[in-house]
């Protein structure tokens, strides 16, 4: 059996700089024709055209805003249209979000929120998973967050509506498996990038020291004493919606360095 994406056709939405770059990219490598999805359709663009010419595999740029359900249904649709079948869909998108504590939230972005981490790429899932079946079935991958383990302050906007996307997950991992669908969620511990720049800098700001003395210490209270890289979380995406994963289902795979062992 090949046990690679060879012939197979990926979705990824967010596939901006870090995480969803190196997933479509992963995914490219390893033999799949890939959609790659965000809102910014110039920056689509260039990417898809970079991983395409890099890889040898078609590669399509499609433009799409999470919170929008029609959008997601469209994005489905589209994908299946173009290159004829779906066997592997990632969530990467997420909505950012103003750190505040419960007392004080601000409920019109939690909508926000909810709508794109939860309504939104849950629509996806839902859309993809039909066309799975048709052919067989396929993998999903969505991505949680260390917010849901260890409950960090003022980010209960962000974990809560995390939460019910991984609830949401392995319980569609129950009712999907018979079809041949299988779902599971990739949680990323400190990943480097500029999103993990601007928090080590907001949090030395706080502590008084350097971003880079941030950062090492931040690294060392991981088991393995080191952030994880986006190629990190794009191992496990790909691994997960392969057949290499064929009985893989319903789990939540720590991508952390062992920022938390449980």
């Amino acid at each position: 059996m090949d046990r690679t994406m060879r012939g197979r056709v990926a979705l990824v939405t967010g596939a901006g700089p870090g995480i969803g770059r190196a997933t479509a990219q992963a995914f490219a490598e390893d033999g799949a024709d890939v959609v790659v999805a965000a809102r910014r359709p110039e920056a689509l663009a260039s990417l898809a055209a970079e991983i395409a010419d890099a890889t040898g595999r078609r590669v399509l740029p499609m433009a799409c805003d999470v919170k929008d359900v029609d959008a997601c249904r469209r994005l489905v649709a589209d994908t299946v249209r173009e290159l004829g079948r779906i066997d592997a869909l990632v969530n990467v998108a997420t909505h950012p979000f103003p750190r505040q504590r419960v007392v004080d939230f601000d409920w019109t972005s939690y909508g926000e929120s909810l709508q794109l981490n939860v309504i939104g790429t849950m629509t996806l899932c839902g859309e993809a998973a039909r066309r799975m079946v048709e052919t067989g079935g396929g993998g999903i991958v969505n991505i949680g967050t260390l917010s849901t383990t260890a409950f960090i302050p003022k980010n209960s906007e962000y974990s809560s509506t995390k939460a019910a996307m991984i609830a949401m997950s392995k319980t569609m991992a129950r009712e999907m498996g018979r079809h041949g669908v299988r779902v599971n969620v990739v949680t990323p511990g400190f990943t480097t990038g500029e999103p993990l720049d601007r928090l080590m800098a907001q949090l030395a700001a706080g502590a008084g020291i350097t971003p880079e003395a941030m950062s090492e210490r931040a690294a060392k209270e991981a088991a393995l004493q080191r952030h994880v890289d986006p190629e990190d979380i794009a191992e496990a995406c790909l691994y997960l919606c392969s057949e290499r994963a064929r009985n893989v289902t319903g789990v939540e795979l720590h991508v952390t360095a062992g920022a938390i062992v449980m």
